[in-house]
């Protein structure tokens, strides 16, 4: 299966949506990006309509960014599907019924990678990368911010997933 073949979910971050440039630069002629109103909609909402998503859609690849990489890394889990996050929040504080990402969340065989924008002005990403390095691969550019200067380089991580997990 080529890049361009693979079906893919794209969790947006907060305060964003299908129109984020980290969904328009993935090269996929078969992705999918639903809108979420995460600030409105509890935690248990938000999981059920993930996990109605999943199970319609049935992508191959789940690809989340910031909160959307939280959930990415939740729905991985629990549907057995590799995982790119990019920039996740991995401890989501605006909203008070959000679990922070545990191990638990993230020790398994289940293939996961991260690209981190360590220059994220809103998220830790030297912490993130401290937490994360024990579980997965992480490719890291040294500037950056949290909306992403170079969204492109998802594409290279799903080029690894391909090469290197059968994807």
């Amino acid at each position: 299966m080529k890049a361009y073949d693979i079906k893919i979910l794209f969790l947006h971050g907060l305060d964003s949506s299908k129109e984020s440039t980290k969904f328009h630069v993935l090269t996929s002629k078969n992705k999918f990006c639903i809108n979420v109103d995460y600030r409105n909609l509890n935690f248990e909402t938000v999981q059920h309509f993930y996990e109605d998503t999943i199970q319609k859609i049935k992508p191959d690849l789940l690809i989340g960014h910031g909160i959307g990489g939280y959930w990415a890394l939740k729905m991985s889990y629990l549907f057995q599907l590799p995982a790119i996050v990019a920039n996740p929040s991995l401890t989501p504080t605006f909203r008070d019924d959000y679990p922070k990402l545990e191990e638990a969340d993230l020790n398994h065989d289940i293939p996961q990678v991260a690209y981190l924008e360590l220059g994220d002005e809103l998220v830790d990403m030297h912490k993130t990368q401290r937490f994360l390095e024990h579980f997965m691969f992480i490719e890291t550019h040294t500037g950056g911010y949290h909306r992403l200067e170079h969204p492109e380089n998802i594409n290279k991580l799903i080029l690894f997933l391909q090469e290197n997990y059968d994807l």
